[in-house]
């Protein structure tokens, strides 16, 4: 057990070993119990001690090391195994030591911020033993929009999550009309309600702020720099067996229009509150509130999670309708008429193509309209002709890395529509698309 905490340890060995734990119930709570004991006794800070004191250790050291030459030293011959025990258990002691640490072996004690670091620094290596994760939650959303947007005027959408740990890593993400799928290689996004299927790598963020759920790990982290973080307020409680970690911060980005305040987890003054099992350090549950003034929002909440479970491997396909292919969602944007152009022209040159019926400029910016399905033809017909009755002044909010542009536009039924274009040119040849808002 001891070698699994050597930085040299070699890796096959390593894995080996890991994969022994997981399948040995002894040595996975041998294993959990000694990552617990490192991570109580890693220092909480670095002690900076005077240039004084340092010479005079310096200066000691030199001197018992020549009465150490003088006398007869006595040599045990202690098997490597001991040996790299009683190293540990030296450093460890010099540790307990210099550094104060938590009284009567009580996580909770003292500082609550750096009670809540241990705590979820065990929790991110109890991850490392689990094989599969099926998670069942509940959103403030709008079923068939984006997986980040959340509102508290919005019903609750019910979503699955499945992931596969093992290799090759495997997940999807369901709320009923998004459905997002990662085989190991690429993600494969599908909206029924379009007919459209988008693939592309997996280095591009479809899923939100849900992608944190996908690695357990990821999550501890990012609430590990919360608690570090200006404005974030931290407690923890135990009762039952279980751990109630809750972080409260406030909202992220510009507000100075607050267009988009409250419309991601992010993006607003929120409390997230996570239940662990105190002895396998696991999380149990997540509930999330939007907070305004004296009212609470729950936002968010796990109903149940499952780890280690069976998944059945064709939850990882999506198999399109007949007539419908797979578009590959690229950033390499190169038109020119959207470039080197103000965000307003953006939308005005978008609603002059499709009141125009010319696709072939509203396609440079937006790539939906490239669709051949039965879907897409029906909605350029509705919408082809439309008439623009107004185009207002940009602004920008939260964090979206663009602008958003107000408009007014009626279409051939009579029908007339208010909203916001979000518009952007964050790729790499800085040309201008529409992000939605349409």
């Amino acid at each position: 057990m001891v070698n699994l905490f050597d930085p040299e340890m070699d890796k096959t060995v390593l894995a080996n070993a890991m994969e022994h734990i997981q399948g040995c119930p002894d040595c996975s709570i041998n294993y959990r119990k000694t990552q617990e004991v490192f991570t109580l006794l890693k220092p909480r800070f670095q002690p900076n001690a005077p240039f004084v004191i340092k010479q005079n250790i310096i200066n000691q050291l030199k001197m018992e090391k020549i009465e150490m030459k003088k006398e007869v030293s006595k040599t045990v011959k202690i098997s490597p195994r001991y040996r790299k025990i009683l190293s540990i258990a030296a450093v460890l002691a010099v540790v307990m030591m210099i550094i104060p640490i938590v009284d009567n072996n009580h996580l909770f004690t003292g500082n609550t911020a750096q009670a809540a670091s241990v705590f979820i620094e065990s929790s991110i290596k109890s991850t490392q033993l689990i094989k599969s994760m099926v998670i069942k939650l509940k959103v403030r959303t709008i079923a068939h929009d984006n997986f980040s947007l959340v509102g508290t005027e919005y019903d609750m959408v019910d979503h699955m999550i499945w992931k596969s740990f093992e290799e090759p890593v495997r997940w999807r993400v369901d709320k009923g009309d998004r459905i997002l799928v990662f085989d190991g290689k690429s993600q494969y996004l599908w909206l029924p309600k379009t007919d459209e299927g988008i693939k592309a790598g997996d280095n591009i963020n479809f899923t939100g702020w849900l992608k944190i759920l996908l690695e357990p790990e990821k999550i501890l982290m990012k609430e590990q720099d919360a608690t570090k973080a200006k404005g974030s307020k931290i407690t923890m409680n135990e009762k039952n067996g279980e751990l109630l970690l809750t972080i409260t911060s406030k909202a992220q980005g510009n507000f100075i229009n607050d267009y988009c305040k409250n419309k991601s987890i992010e993006e607003s003054d929120n409390r997230r509150e996570f239940t662990f099992d105190s002895n396998t350090k696991l999380l149990k549950g997540l509930k999330i509130f939007i907070l305004e003034r004296k009212k609470e929002t729950l936002i968010f909440e796990t109903e149940k999670i499952d780890y280690n479970v069976q998944i059945d491997s064709s939850l990882f396909t999506i198999n399109l309708p007949s007539g419908v292919e797979w578009k590959e969602f690229t950033q390499n944007y190169n038109g020119e008429t959207f470039k080197n152009i103000s965000s307003k022209r953006v939308a005005e040159l978008f609603f002059e193509g499709i009141a125009n019926d010319d696709w072939k400029q509203v396609e440079e910016a937006c790539d939906f309209f490239k669709g051949n399905s039965e879907k897409v033809k029906k909605i350029k017909k509705n919408f082809g002709g439309l008439k623009v009755m107004r185009i207002g002044e940009p602004f920008k909010s939260g964090l979206y890395p663009g602008d958003f542009v107000p408009y007014e536009v009626k279409f051939k039924s009579g029908e007339t529509k208010k909203f916001n274009l979000a518009v952007r040119n964050d790729n790499p040849n800085k040309v201008w698309i529409v992000d939605g808002g349409f």
